[in-house]
């Protein structure tokens, strides 16, 4: 059975940060990084035009509850005023609708950790148990998902690098917040191995897309993100 088999009529739920965020879609609806004004700039208006609109769409699924919040991360950090980290109670209990839970749960969070530095992992005792550590709060946020949603297959996808940038090429930085890109992706492949999860590839099967701002896809970059999944699928 392929993949478009598989899935066609799943209801599938996003766990998400800005990248994937949409005015009108995403909830908390106050959250979305694609607003109005951003929906012009990257040429992005529906969710067809999103990296998860085209990859539900690609296997005949329905989008169940994208929750997605701009600046989230998987670490609860100390700029959090409210409880927007991943490994929130709040955070992995939204995922169903009106009673219907998801048959997937698409989880592409870490690119707000590796950009501000969270530590990947414990390098001493006394950091087992801090949710400020990317594998702490990852596993943890694992655990809540899987108890909440026993029966939801679970995808972890890989971070992945961003490109140009007005269609002027740049080079991109791996490191901005002191550890590679690398080590988030190390955690998470490691995390998802450990929980039985699926393994999204993102890093080594996506080229640098295209962006608004340097991190943020447009319509392009969005493809080229949606690409990637459907090929490591």
């Amino acid at each position: 059975m392929n993949a478009q088999e598989k899935y066609k009529g799943k209801r599938f739920s996003v766990l998400g940060d800005s990248i994937s965020t949409l005015d009108g879609y995403s909830q908390p609806p106050f959250s979305s990084y694609y607003d109005n004004d951003k929906k012009r700039q990257a040429n992005i208006f529906m969710p067809q035009d999103t990296w998860w609109g085209q990859v539900i769409e690609h296997l005949g699924g329905e989008l169940l509850v994208n929750n997605s919040i701009s600046g989230s991360m998987a670490c609860k950090h100390k700029q959090c005023l409210v409880p927007t980290f991943g490994c929130s109670d709040e955070r992995t209990s939204a995922l169903c609708k009106d009673g219907v839970c998801p048959d997937v749960i698409m989880v592409y969070l870490g690119t707000n950790d590796w950009g501000f530095g969270m530590k990947p992992t414990p390098n001493r005792k006394e950091y087992e148990n801090d949710l400020s550590v990317f594998s702490v709060a990852y596993s943890l946020m694992l655990d809540k998902l899987q108890k909440n949603y026993p029966q939801a297959e679970i995808w972890c996808f890989t971070l992945c690098a961003s490109g140009s940038l007005a269609g002027e090429k740049r080079e991109f930085f791996f490191y901005p917040g002191g550890y590679h890109m690398k080590d988030y992706c190390h955690v998470i492949e490691q995390c998802a191995k450990n929980h039985a999860c699926r393994v999204i590839d993102l890093y080594n099967n996506v080229i640098p897309f295209d962006t608004i701002d340097g991190f943020h896809p447009n319509f392009i970059g969005m493809k080229a993100i949606a690409d990637g999944i459907i090929t490591s699928l």
